[in-house]
């Protein structure tokens, strides 16, 4: 789908929801119900937020609680889901056994027969309106499927503020090619608009996002979970954000895929709201990452560094993301040689024992 031919007046629906009380049926009908997406025979992919081997419990990843839902929407239709993304760090077999074990995904699977994806190819695809890419890796998985539902989380991003629905297609980019791209595109503008470029040649049919328990602070990993009761359906990317940025009172503006978007033209003229509006679920206390001080105090942005914490336990695994090889493990600790350090926080987005954090140094 080409983001250019979505309609300037998309619907957002937006529904007060429980992971035990999903009700799919009335949060897509106003869109035109699963149906209009997905028909009898396609492979469906649901490109879930797998970012690295947690719980859902920690609010990282999306819930597999809502993926069993879609999924059962889908085989009513006679239809496959296959569930699939690609994590930080290395794209192997033997890397997603791990997080689909860890994220609840394996059980899910087994639960309800649903396919887990484990091929690992890529192509190279060009992009023929690509503002920072003219063509790029994307993994097969996403290029094979029939239909693509996205479901990303409502979290805190400390490189780009949030992660929502105009992110969410980064995960077609496979492995370590992520970690390329946070060293060539230091600004954060120049990084938001190769993710646009991205989902441009990657953009989903449909968006259901997963706002039931979300993560506030210093996400998209070391951030809290936060209750918010919310699920989020769409067909258009850059109106399903604005409506989360409406709901949650952050600027977005401060978003930097969406001051790209905006740049681009890529914002709606209008946006509906069938069933519940913005201002009917307003959150007011709503914690940005330590990086987004500056969205709420007008001040200058602040320069925030990652710095390892006494816990560290040495696993390696910022080291083996680090685009500019800035880390290394010394006496049993990570340690950072700053003068490399280009704050893409990659570091603290893979850590998986809350070891590193943001602050001035």
């Amino acid at each position: 789908m080409n983001m250019s031919t979505i309609s300037n007046n998309p619907l957002v629906s937006i529904q007060k929801s429980t992971y035990q009380n999903i009700d799919l049926k009335s949060l897509l009908k106003p869109l035109g119900t699963l149906h209009k997406f997905v028909q009898k025979g396609d492979k469906v992919l649901l490109k879930t937020n797998i970012l690295n081997a947690t719980e859902p419990e920690k609010a990282v990843v999306t819930n597999p609680l809502l993926l069993a839902h879609v999924s059962e929407q889908i085989f009513q239709l006679d239809a496959i889901p296959i569930i699939g993304d690609s994590p930080s760090g290395s794209f192997s077999k033997r890397r997603l056994e791990k997080v689909y074990k860890k994220t609840g995904l394996t059980d899910l699977s087994k639960e309800y027969g649903i396919e887990l994806n484990y091929d690992t190819s890529y192509k190279k695809i060009s992009i023929p309106n690509g503002k920072k890419l003219k063509q790029s890796r994307i993994s097969n998985f996403v290029l094979n499927a029939d239909k693509i539902i996205a479901l990303p989380k409502i979290k805190t991003h400390s490189l780009m503020i949030m992660t929502l629905a105009t992110k969410i297609m980064f995960g077609a980019v496979p492995g370590l090619t992520k970690a390329r791209y946070h060293s060539r595109y230091l600004k954060k503008s120049d990084f938001a608009d190769m993710l646009l470029d991205v989902l441009s040649v990657t953009a989903p049919d449909l968006f259901i996002m997963d706002g039931i328990i979300g993560m506030q602070g210093d996400g998209p990993m070391n951030g809290t979970p936060v209750d918010l009761g919310l699920i989020l359906a769409s067909d258009h990317a850059t109106a399903l954000d604005l409506a989360v940025c409406n709901i949650l009172n952050i600027e977005p503006m401060g978003i930097p895929t969406l001051k790209q978007a905006r740049i681009q033209e890529l914002w709606p003229k209008k946006i509906s709201y069938p069933l519940l509006s913005p201002d009917e679920v307003k959150i007011n206390d709503f914690i940005l990452p330590s990086t987004a001080g500056y969205l709420l105090t007008g001040n200058k942005k602040p320069k925030k560094h990652p710095v390892i914490k006494t816990n560290c336990v040495a696993c390696g695994d910022c080291v083996r993301i680090c685009p500019k090889k800035a880390i290394s493990i010394k006496d049993k600790i990570a340690n950072i040689n700053y003068s490399k350090c280009i704050k893409c926080f990659c570091c603290h987005e893979v850590c998986t024992h809350d070891a590193i954090i943001l602050d001035n140094i």
